[in-house]
């Protein structure tokens, strides 16, 4: 493939959704670890606390139904039950294509991610994905959840000094609509990409980005490159 000449661009991705298929391990993980508690409940009911940290989750849970020691106990139960399921998650259909585009126009990448580093380390050495990005930033890191801009502000941070130079455009590429907003409210253009087994109403993450897409089969890089505005 003839190299694309790409202008001095960035990629930043969330990885739950959007990098990989890992909603199913979650809806597996989570009511696991509260039935085991004593506390049956649905995946809607985890709705509440899509925005949070895994920390800040587990947490929660101690706060709300009163189970485990503390936040820490529990989160350490559930990146046991994690850790395992993560390994075996496979890349969004497409993806890989892409990023091979992207790769090979010199695009840096990176994740942001409320998903503890370790998990996503799993899934990326699972899903092939390891040798595209160049580092994994959370939302611990930032200290703030993705209701916030700050975790994809510290990606491109990163980046930059990474390449010591200053990018004219980051990307942030998405399924969850909080992060499209607050990504958006900081001038990052964004790919919103609908997770068919996620939470998220395809409509508003449609109406939340510069280019909306189903799946990567429906993006090339020469769109993203092209698009003005």
């Amino acid at each position: 493939m003839d190299r694309i000449a790409a202008p001095s661009v960035a990629f930043i991705f969330d990885c739950d959704g959007t990098l990989v298929n890992s909603t199913p391990v979650w809806a597996y993980a989570q009511p696991e670890l509260l039935h085991r508690h004593g506390v049956d409940v649905t995946v809607d009911d985890f709705a509440q606390f899509e925005h949070l940290s895994l920390e800040d989750e587990c947490q929660a849970y101690h706060d709300i139904w009163g189970i485990g020691t503390n936040g820490e106990e529990l989160y350490r139960e559930l990146s046991d039950i994690l850790i395992d399921g993560y390994s075996k998650v496979p890349p969004r259909e497409g993806l890989i294509a892409f990023l091979k585009q992207a790769k090979e126009a010199g695009i840096p990448m990176c994740v942001a991610t409320s998903t503890p580093a370790e998990l996503v380390t799993s899934a990326l050495a699972g899903a092939g994905l390891d040798t595209y990005m160049e580092f994994i930033t959370t939302t611990g890191e930032a200290g703030r959840s993705k209701q916030f801009p700050d975790v994809y502000e510290l990606a491109l941070r990163r980046l930059e000094e990474r390449h010591g130079c200053k990018f004219e455009r980051a990307w942030v590429f998405e399924d969850a609509v909080f992060g499209l907003k607050s990504s958006g409210t900081a001038g990052f253009k964004r790919v919103g990409i609908y997770d068919p087994h996620g939470r998220m109403e395809r409509d508003e993450v449609r109406d939340n980005c510069e280019i909306f897409i189903d799946g990567y089969e429906d993006l090339d890089l020469a769109r993203v490159l092209a698009f003005e505005g």
